[in-house]
């Protein structure tokens, strides 16, 4: 089990393990009925089967996983494999939640590490161009998103085929721009202009409110002529 606690006695725990294990009543069930959460109870009997009783005993210490065990996992989930829970029963992974955080960790290209120490580094990333990203992303999509056959074929990472194809996939070419150590562009001060050059947009500016002024007035004068024209 993980280093979570609960308050529910490993007695209780037991009893709906088996009451889900003989098909007395459905999991989704149990958790109504116990006020828990259904993947609890599927974390539960998932431990109760591995390691019997001894896997409902509440534990205050973190299990630990090897780094090539957490990369397989999220290999055979990302690939479509196996459903999340379906890995969490294969390779006996404490918690849905505690592998959700591994394939965040994996898609975002960090490095796998033990809790105690020791690490398995991923593939190094290698510069590559925005034609062959274009490339990779085409050639993953044209065989079902075989994000590892793809990584293998490209020499690139498997979490780099995975990043450009959901950014191909969300902004299509341009989401695989790499904008990498470009700065946000300030905008030019404005360049003080010169006296002359000021008095002359000034003089244009008064040119155009004189002409303004005298279209009005033009206008004034018309409205009262005919409006003297139109008097008995």
């Amino acid at each position: 089990m993980s280093g979570r606690t609960s308050h529910r006695s490993m007695e209780e725990r037991l009893r709906i393990v088996l009451q889900c294990i003989n098909g007395q009543i459905s999991c989704s069930a149990l958790a109504k009925q116990y006020h828990i959460s259904e993947t609890t109870i599927q974390d539960w009997v998932r431990a109760y089967r591995y390691t019997g009783i001894d896997g409902l005993k509440e534990s205050h210490t973190w299990r630990r996983y090897s780094p090539e065990l957490k990369l397989q996992v999220c290999q055979d989930y990302l690939t479509g494999k196996y459903s999340l829970r379906m890995c969490c029963d294969k390779y006996n992974i404490s918690s849905q939640s505690v592998l959700r955080r591994w394939i965040r960790q994996y898609t975002s290209g960090k490095t796998f590490t033990e809790k105690s120490g020791g690490s398995t580094k991923m593939k190094a990333k290698r510069k590559v161009t925005q034609v062959e990203r274009e490339e990779v992303v085409t050639y993953a999509l044209q065989h079902g998103k075989n994000y590892q056959a793809t990584a293998e074929k490209f020499d690139v990472s498997y979490q780099q085929v995975y990043n450009w194809v959901r950014k191909f996939e969300k902004d299509g070419t341009n989401g695989l721009v790499d904008r990498r150590g470009q700065r946000k562009k300030q905008p030019k001060p404005t360049r003080e202009l010169p006296e002359i050059e000021r008095l002359k947009l000034e003089n244009k500016r008064l040119k155009q409110e004189k002409l303004e002024l005298e279209a009005e007035n033009f206008i004034l004068k018309k409205l009262g002529a005919l409006r003297e024209q139109s008097r008995p």
